[in-house]
């Protein structure tokens, strides 16, 4: 692996690190606010990002 692919798997990682935990405080908020639990919380976030035609990271951030 060559310093540029490095440093672009690390930029993704990153990247990924930072969606997830966009999309857990947004279920942590679901959580909060509906009093359900995580799995129910997920399955509140995808449906919001269906009904938006969004990603489920981007739904997670508008929520957050």
């Amino acid at each position: 692996m060559t310093t540029n692919e490095k440093i672009g798997d690390a930029r993704w990682r990153a990247s990924l690190w930072r969606e997830m935990a966009a999309i857990e405080q947004a279920k942590g908020a679901l959580m909060a606010r509906h009093d359900v639990d995580s799995r129910a919380a997920a399955a509140l976030l995808a449906l919001c990002a269906e009904q938006n035609g969004i990603e489920i990271s981007e739904a997670a951030q508008r929520l957050s």
